[in-house]
This record gives C-alpha cells, sequence and structure tokens, in this order.
C-alpha cells in the first residue's frame, strides 16, 4: 500500500511487486505523522499529503487508512488522490462518458496541462484513435495501449490481434510484458492548445465544459492564464504582477532582511 501510494516509489518488477525501490523519496517526506506524532517521538516512516490543493497535511498511508481518509485512484503521475478530514468532501466524482456531449472545433474547454495543472484552452482537432485492451499475466489490465505498443505482431500493417492471442506489450518503463489480447476500441480524440502554444491530444473524458461543473479535485488545480500575461505558469516559474501590493518588512526583523535580488541569487 505505501509503495503505491508515495509517488517517489517504485516496483522493480511491476509483475511481481517487488523488489520495492524507495531511493528516490524526497527526505522531507520523513516527517511526522499528523496522526501518530502524539505516539511516536520521532519522525518514522515515509508521509504522504493531502491531495487537495497546497493542503500541508501530511500522514502516513496506513495511519490514514485507518483513521478514514478518502483515498482514490488519480491521474498519472499521482497513483492516489488523499483528502485529509478538513477536505474530505472535496473527493472524486465520477463523470458518465457516456452521457459526456461531443465537442466543436473552436470550443473553448478546460484540461490538463503537462505541468499537471489546469487551464482552459481550445479545440483546435477532432480526430479518431486506436486503442487495444490487453490482460496481462500479474491479472491486471490496460485499456489505452496503442498498436504499435505490441512487439510481437506488426499490428499498424496486419491489424489488431484475435481475441486471446498472447501478446508482448513494451510499457512505458520500457521493459516488455506478457499478456493476453482483449479487444480493439475506436475512440474520438481532441488536439487541445493551450495559450502558450503548448498541443495535447486527449479523450474526451479528460476534457471539461466552460458551464460544467467541476470536480473539487479539478478546481484546486485550476488555474488562469490569460492574454499571454501569465505564460511561465505553464512551466510552473514564478509569475510578478506590477499591480501586487509589495511586502513591507516588520521591523524587528529588518535586521535579517535580505533584498529579493540577494535572496533570488541564493536559492539559484
Amino acid at each position: 500500500m505505501c509503495a503505491v501510494a508515495v509517488l517517489e516509489v517504485r516496483f522493480v518488477n511491476i509483475a511481481d511487486r517487488r523488489p520495492v525501490d524507495l531511493n528516490g523519496i524526497p527526505l522531507p517526506r520523513f516527517k511526522l505523522c499528523q496522526y501518530c506524532r502524539k505516539r511516536m517521538k520521532k519522525a518514522s516512516g515515509c508521509c504522504v499529503q493531502c491531495s487537495y490543493g497546497r493542503c500541508s497535511s501530511s500522514f502516513h498511508a496506513t495511519c490514514a487508512q485507518a483513521a478514514g481518509v478518502h483515498m482514490h485512484p488519480d491521474d498519472w503521475p499521482f497513483s492516489v488522490f488523499f483528502t485529509c478530514w478538513r477536505h474530505k468532501g472535496g473527493t472524486h466524482a465520477e463523470r458518465n462518458t457516456a452521457s459526456l456531449q461531443g465537442l466543436d472545433e473552436g470550443q473553448r474547454v478546460i484540461c490538463k496541462h503537462k505541468n499537471g495543472r489546469y487551464y482552459q484552452c481550445e479545440v483546435a482537432e477532432l480526430t479518431k484513435a486506436t486503442f487495444y485492451e490487453v490482460v496481462f499475466d500479474d491479472g491486471s489490465f490496460s485499456d489505452n495501449l496503442f498498436p504499435e505498443d505490441i512487439v510481437n505482431r506488426d499490428c499498424l500493417k496486419l491489424g489488431p490481434p484475435a481475441e486471446g492471442d498472447v501478446v508482448q506489450v513494451r510499457w512505458t518503463d520500457g521493459l516488455i510484458y506478457g499478456g493476453k489480447f482483449v479487444a480493439s476500441h475506436v475512440i474520438p480524440m481532441y488536439l487541445v492548445e493551450f495559450e502558450d502554444e503548448s498541443q495535447l491530444t486527449v479523450k474526451r473524458e479528460d476534457v471539461y465544459c466552460l458551464d460544467e461543473e467541476l470536480p473539487k479535485r479539478v478546481k484546486a488545480r485550476l488555474s488562469v492564464a490569460s492574454d499571454m500575461r501569465f505564460k511561465g505558469v505553464f512551466v510552473e516559474k514564478e509569475v510578478k504582477e506590477d499591480s501586487k501590493r509589495q511586502r513591507v518588512v516588520n521591523s524587528r526583523y529588518r535586521e535579517d532582511y535580505i533584498e529579493p535580488s540577494v535572496y533570488r541569487a541564493i536559492m539559484e
């Protein structure tokens, strides 16, 4: 459970779910859990953080489970969406994909950018894509494989395998896994363009209309970028507005004050 919940942890062998590689965990993950810190005299174990906005609540995955914290599958690369007791109302609301209306070229929508936040964008092109569904040997499955992910058959020339055929799939980690072919699906896709001129091809369920009620997890990651004034937001750089009121240094700490230019140089 901890290995799935912690973003930086990975399975060396995905099929066997072991061994577990912990080398990527940053030290800030090992801070006190809000549930067991009264019992533990020192920080012990790796913590996860509430996924709602910028909430700083941290807890062990097992402590959170015992405390009734809501956990839901999340969009890659965040495997699990956690909501602490203060934000337990901000859980996922599953969308009925069958009832979603089609989109038109030029329509303004909301979609997830590559930086993990949501922005308004424009539907640039309507396309279709073929996805394969495969059940892997370990019992897991994927329904969004591309034909070129099948390495033991040239599916682009020969078409999809027969149902039940044994296939070998090259996964995103570059390794090859065995499984059985289930079916192929032709799904409408939408090419959306953001205000930083980047483009993504996404499924209908990944796009939200402007008049649609957004899930709270989307609202928590929603950003505004209009008239290209906030282009830096898309690459997660600091955005400075001239109209923003400047901070005034408290006289008690004036001797500790560092000029912004010096501070930025130190941080760099």
